[in-house]
């Protein structure tokens, strides 16, 4: 069984897709969410291309999706307190690059994570699932959690995480606006409207990938017992035995 988690950031064009999901994703909607106060200010940093200059990218926690829901559905106070949360989430995430000495832009969506990203990546999950847990939900919603399997070129396998998971058929576009490919963990999100259904992929993580990080490094300069020197009796009896042999 594969534990998938969502990605806990994500870009812009992600926040103004859940906001206008009929609509091909401009700056003019990220002006309008940030007049009526439902975007935090996100974490910019610098794209490079080789090593050159690229412009300037932008993550926002993955708390202001909902946010931009909440604000389509006209329920502005929910959709406020989604963003507040965000904010918060954005300075302990500054925090914890600065403590790794880390750039924002290794934390981009469908990016392979380098060890220090995983030591940001992960408390930044439990950040996210421990506000969440605190906001109200948001209602007629559905998050299934799962994999990017197959594709024949037109449609693709989604298969959710379990046991007993099922499978969904989705359209191709759909994985490659997400920016994902076969094999790709992600998080599918369903919404009821009334006679409509919007249905929307967002990037995943595969959160056994990060358990190496919780191994000591052997012989680690933090590691008491390295150091600790044997006790006598066994030193004693180690050397007993290789005179003997």
């Amino acid at each position: 069984m594969r534990d998938v988690q969502a990605w806990p950031v994500v870009r812009w064009r992600d926040v103004v897709h859940a906001f206008r999901p009929d609509h091909v994703a401009g700056e003019p909607q990220v002006k309008t969410l940030r007049t009526n106060q439902v975007l935090s200010k996100g974490i910019r940093f610098p794209r490079r291309n080789n090593h050159r200059l690229a412009g300037v990218g932008t993550l926002y926690s993955r708390l202001n999706v909902g946010a931009a829901v909440l604000h389509r559905r006209k329920d502005k106070d929910a959709a406020q307190m989604y963003c507040a949360a965000a904010k918060k989430i954005e300075e302990e995430l500054m925090t914890l690059l600065k403590h790794q000495q880390l750039d924002a832009s290794e934390l981009e969506p469908t990016a392979f994570p380098s060890p220090e990203a995983w030591r940001v990546l992960r408390p930044l999950c439990e950040l996210t699932e421990a506000a969440l847990k605190s906001l109200p939900s948001v209602p007629e919603e559905e998050s299934v959690l799962g994999t990017l399997e197959s594709t024949d070129g037109r449609k693709v396998r989604f298969a959710e995480a379990g046991p007993d998971g099922l499978d969904h058929t989705l359209p191709y576009a759909m994985m490659e606006a997400a920016g994902l490919s076969v094999g790709d963990p992600a998080l599918l999100v369903s919404e009821f409207t009334g006679a409509t259904i919007i249905t929307r992929l967002q990037p995943g993580l595969l959160l056994e990938e990060t358990k190496q990080d919780c191994v000591p490094m052997v012989g680690s300069a933090r590691d008491p017992e390295f150091h600790q020197p044997l006790d006598k009796d066994i030193r004693a009896a180690l050397f007993d035995k290789f005179r003997s042999e």
